[in-house]
């Protein structure tokens, strides 16, 4: 039998079936109720690199993750290794969703970067760890929630019928909505923009797949973080629509050339960046800039959206494999101020070397070759 968390084990971790019905005050105390994660609390500090605006979060119980990823083993028995998700050793659920095979699912993330926690409780509820020090630190608080693509531990984006993977884009939405509309006011020390508050709040959502790029754990999943603190990311997209008078997205929708489309899907669109840093690099936008979050996006524009997702991650696990590279890659989302709605790529097609670090690039294939190739692949 295909390994899989069951719909009993669900039973006994579902908390809410939908985080729409969930109030917010009812999702902080889920979360400070959850006893299994009061033993990997975050430091709650954060500092700024002075040179470029970074942030930096501290946790160093995030080291004790438990790794299912060991390269020694074949795919087949890596399928019928142990799953601490399949299992449901996890925290408890606040959404699912039943998909054509089994079901997506949100939980609370076990080891946090952020935590709803004040400036009186960070000592008591970190216990004897060590903080941040230095000019600037300052604290960090929100929440950190993981969504796994399916319950079935060999399902995820590229190998989901796209039916499936708009539902699993729609949940993500919701779960955005809840946050930047509920949580206004209780995240405070917000973080301030010049003599400009930005934003309340900001809603991070990621993916980190294989274990070269972060991930620690093989079954497919997102994580979305509410934060107080504003990344570097959406520092940049401010600064540039203030500088160019329009979002990044429409500039880059309007001026990457046109062999570099990989695809278009009416409402969204899938390129490679005429700045490709690493080979097969892709950039999924929103047509319309307008939009700046997922809950805004039309029925049309979730399901490009959802397409786009599929459709990149599909080629990246048939490109990888072909130049003798592991499948591994982060897919970042860009939204909020100064962005439009876009979402990044990134396979790991290349090692970075210190030239990459000082900020000089050195990519090992060109954005032409690089998007024709992705073409021919996804046409299969």
């Amino acid at each position: 039998m295909r390994q899989r968390l069951n719909q009993k084990m669900l039973k006994t971790l579902l908390q809410v079936e939908s985080i729409t019905d969930l109030s917010f005050p009812e999702l902080v105390r889920l979360f400070r109720e959850e006893e299994s994660i009061s033993d990997f609390l975050p430091e709650g500090t954060v500092q700024i690199d002075p040179r470029n605006g970074d942030s930096i979060l501290y946790n160093s119980a995030r080291s004790k993750r438990p790794r299912d990823h060991r390269p020694e083993l074949t795919s087949t028995m890596l399928e019928e290794s142990d799953c601490a998700i399949c299992q449901g050793k996890t925290t408890g659920i606040i959404d699912v969703a039943n998909l054509s095979q089994g079901f997506t699912f949100i939980n609370k993330n076990l080891f946090p970067i952020l935590y709803p926690m004040d400036d009186e409780t960070i000592s008591e509820e970190s216990g004897d760890k060590h903080h941040a020090s230095g000019p600037g630190t300052r604290s960090a608080r929100g929440f950190h929630f993981l969504q796994w693509t399916s319950s079935y531990h060999d399902k995820d984006w590229y190998n989901m019928p796209l039916s499936d993977c708009a539902i699993v884009m729609k949940r993500l939405a919701a779960l955005e909505k809840k946050l930047l509309l509920e949580a206004e006011g209780l995240l405070p020390d917000t973080e301030q923009r010049g003599d400009q508050r930005a934003m309340q709040n900001y809603v991070l959502i990621i993916k980190n797949y294989g274990r070269l790029v972060g991930a620690s754990l093989i079954h497919g999943h997102q994580q979305i973080a509410l934060s107080n603190i504003m990344p570097r990311r959406m520092i940049d997209n401010m600064d540039f629509e203030r500088d160019r008078s329009e979002p990044f997205s429409s500039y880059l929708c309007r001026e990457n050339p046109p062999d570099l489309l990989v695809k278009d899907y009416g409402p969204a669109i899938l390129m490679v960046p005429y700045f490709m840093r690493r080979p097969y690099d892709m950039f999924l936008l929103v047509k319309d800039a307008s939009k700046k979050h997922l809950h805004e996006l039309t029925e049309a524009e979730i399901i490009a959206v959802a397409e786009g997702w599929h459709d990149a991650t599909r080629g990246i696990h048939k490109i990888l494999p072909e130049i003798g590279r592991e499948v591994a890659y982060n897919v970042t989302t860009s939204n909020g101020p100064g962005t439009g709605l876009y979402f990044e790529f990134l396979p790991h097609s290349q090692y970075f070397g210190g030239f990459e670090h000082l900020g000089l690039f050195v990519c090992q294939e060109t954005p032409d070759r690089a998007a024709s190739r992705l073409r021919s692949l996804l046409s299969e």
